[in-house]
This record gives C-alpha cells, sequence and structure tokens, in this order.
C-alpha cells in the first residue's frame, strides 16, 4: 500500500521538477510549461504547495545563432521564486476531476550597477480531467491513462507590457491559452513509468507599457511531453528523473516601428525527484531541474531550479 502511495504521489514529481520554466527577460514555451492540478491517486482531494527558487545560466541564441552563452561574473543576474498553490478534486466521485493552480511570482534582477525586484500573481489555469483508462485491476503492461482540457488565464504581466527597465515585474506569458494533454502513468513492483503529452494554443493580444508603444503579438503553438522513471526504497523514499523539451512556434510581434516573427524556442528539462511519504495523507517532494544539460536549446534563457513541494490528500 505504501509503495503505490508513493508512486501515484511521485507523478506530482514530473510536474513540480520544472515549477520554475519562464525566464524573466525571455520566457520560452510558457504555454506548455503550466501542467494541471491533477488527481493520479485514489484520493477525493489532493491539495499542493510548491515552493521554488530559480537561476539563470545562460542565455541560447535563434535559429542559427549557434551556440549557448553562459553567464559569469559580469553578467546580469535573474532570479525567480514561486509560491504555487494547486487543488484538486473528484467532481462525480469517480473518474472526473476538476483543479485550478495560482502561481505568486517574486523576481530579482541585478544588471549594469542596478538592482530590481517585484512580487505578482503569475499566469492562472484550470482544469478539467477525466481519468479514460481505469486500473480497475492489475494488469502487466495496461498503463492508467487521464486526459484534461486546460485553460490558464491572461493574470501575469507579459515582458510586454513591463514598466520596469529591468522587466522584474514580468509574472508569466500573460497571454489567454487553452491546451488538451493526456498523463499516462504505471507501476511494476518497485519500479514505476510516467509520461505525458500537452498541446497548447496561445492566443494573440495587444499590450501597451509606459515604457514603450503599443505591440500587437500573435498566435502561437506550445507543446511539451515528458518521460519519467523512478524506484521505491523502502517504503517511503522514491527517486526520480524525468526528462522534459518543451516547443513553442514562432510568432508575429509588430508595432507602430516594426513588424517581425520571433524565433521558434526549444528548451529540454532535466529533472531529478526525492519523494517522502510522510505519512497515509501526506508528502513532501525534492526536485532539482535543469535546462542547461540538454539541448539543443532555441530563443531562451537557461534556467536551474530547485524545489519543495508538500502535498495533502482526502481519502474517498
Amino acid at each position: 500500500m505504501k509503495h503505490r502511495l508513493l508512486f501515484l504521489t511521485a507523478i506530482l514529481s514530473i510536474f513540480d521538477s520544472g515549477i520554475c520554466k519562464i525566464a524573466i527577460a525571455a520566457p520560452c514555451c510558457a504555454g506548455s510549461s503550466s501542467l494541471p492540478a491533477l488527481i493520479t491517486g485514489d484520493e477525493a482531494q489532493s491539495m499542493t504547495l510548491g515552493v521554488s527558487y530559480g537561476s539563470t545560466l545562460g542565455d541560447a541564441p535563434g535559429v542559427g545563432g549557434g551556440v549557448p552563452v553562459f553567464r559569469d561574473e559580469l553578467s546580469a543576474k535573474e532570479s525567480r521564486e514561486i509560491l504555487t498553490l494547486s487543488y484538486a478534486r473528484l467532481i462525480d466521485r469517480d473518474r472526473l476531476q476538476a483543479g485550478v493552480s495560482a502561481p505568486f511570482v517574486f523576481n530579482s534582477v541585478q544588471n549594469a550597477g542596478k538592482n530590481a525586484s517585484s512580487g505578482r500573481l503569475g499566469d492562472v489555469s484550470f482544469n478539467l480531467a477525466y481519468e479514460t483508462m481505469p486500473e480497475w485491476e492489475y494488469s502487466v503492461w495496461k498503463p492508467r491513462v487521464f486526459t484534461f482540457l486546460q485553460a490558464t488565464v491572461a493574470s501575469a504581466r507579459s515582458i510586454y507590457e513591463s514598466e520596469n527597465l529591468l522587466a522584474s515585474d514580468v509574472g508569466g506569458l500573460g497571454q489567454f491559452q487553452t491546451a488538451m494533454g493526456m498523463v499516462a502513468t504505471k507501476r511494476a513492483s518497485n519500479w514505476d513509468a510516467s509520461t505525458f503529452a500537452k498541446v497548447a494554443r496561445i492566443y494573440g493580444r495587444v499590450f501597451e507599457s509606459s515604457l514603450s508603444s503599443k505591440v500587437k503579438v500573435g498566435s502561437s503553438w506550445g507543446l511539451s511531453a515528458s518521460l519519467g522513471g523512478g524506484y521505491s526504497f523502502a517504503d517511503r523514499v522514491r527517486l526520480g528523473l524525468s526528462v522534459t523539451p518543451e516547443y513553442q512556434t514562432s510568432n508575429e510581434v509588430s508595432s507602430d516601428a516594426s513588424v517581425r516573427l520571433t524565433s521558434p524556442k526549444l528548451v529540454w528539462n532535466s529533472g531529478l525527484t526525492l519523494t517522502y511519504l510522510a505519512g497515509l495523507n501526506d508528502s513532501v517532494i525534492l526536485s532539482l531541474n535543469d535546462q542547461s544539460l540538454l539541448g539543443p536549446a532555441i530563443n531562451t534563457a537557461l534556467i536551474r531550479t530547485a524545489a519543495v513541494a508538500f502535498t495533502h490528500r482526502i481519502e474517498r
């Protein structure tokens, strides 16, 4: 029983290992990185509090721009802390569920002798999920599969509407998004595996800022996938690894002065997680996510993030 609870809780590590994936100066794949608040176990409700700290290691150029440039002591220093509150619950006592996730973003930027910091609400997401392939009885090969729909509201301030020269007040993409995807999980003895795939539509929007003229940002697509696995030691501890590529298509950005087509964005997240089952209904997940280990990376900042998440479950 403890191995099963540990595995089901550890599925959250795929979602939490990349809890801070949006760079301050160059948001990448923000339409695909916001994963749903999802129940993958047998509980009726799940509540998660996550805290992360991420720092920018380097910057990847656009298509054809060469290799990433890593920052040194003379480079700009950017860090981001995110406090994320997530809640999910069954709404039919069986297979249909709903969830919400709200990030609170705190940025700090140092560049050319200037410092700036800011905290604000990020992009809030809502989701509806259904267990399309339940595990009524154990199968050697059959996974447990969930499909979901997600809507992300433009509650964060975008880079295009920043009121700060160092852009420390940017909290996310700031564009409305809709998405659909699936999550599959499988456990065999102490070993487990999980995967997800997601496609998102990021809708265009007109931004205004006192620092620049009116900017019209076109629509784009966001794609992401993940493959993860882990091993449970004893009854309460699990170690897991995951790889999560994220891609965002190019889009048109126009102002009174110019019209340009942005480069697509691509980043690879390498995740390491340690999960501890504190009780039948409580878990702690420690995670490390690094965007500089795998590639190629295109048109994005590269971030390393450490995070801790606390999860409480309410049984059916």
